[in-house]
């Protein structure tokens, strides 16, 4: 099977909107300053709490765990390593997540056999 070539992802409506509105919250704190900042905290502190918790949120960058931390079974997981590596969800078959399963597994023995040795290791 030939590999398939991972395709640029296209950043989704809410990234646009939400980078849009990072920038112009950004342009206004530096036109406007912190006494913003501080007037809503001491005016509003239930507003600033949860607009401070929302921009961490949204400008926290997503791990690697956290793509996997919805599967439930190694199928689950097979079927997250194909998506990382650019495969349509409706694509995936069976027989591909299998496979999958088999690369990580080849992965992980690897990495563990150097991890043991200290040395590199051939294939």
């Amino acid at each position: 099977m030939k590999p398939r070539k991972s395709k640029i992802a296209e950043p989704s409506v809410r990234d646009k909107l939400g980078g849009t509105f990072l920038r112009a919250f950004q342009s206004d704190f530096e036109a406007n300053g912190v006494d913003v900042i501080v007037r809503l905290r001491e005016k509003y502190p239930e507003r600033y709490a949860e607009l401070a918790a929302k921009l961490i949120a949204d400008t926290e960058p997503p791990s690697e765990q956290d793509a996997f931390g919805h599967c439930k079974s190694t199928q689950d997981v097979g079927r997250q390593l194909l998506l990382q590596v650019g495969a349509e969800e409706d694509a995936i078959a069976p027989e591909m997540i299998e496979q999958a399963l088999e690369a990580y597994d080849r992965l992980i023995e690897t990495l563990t056999a150097i991890a043991a040795s200290g040395a590199t290791v051939d294939n």
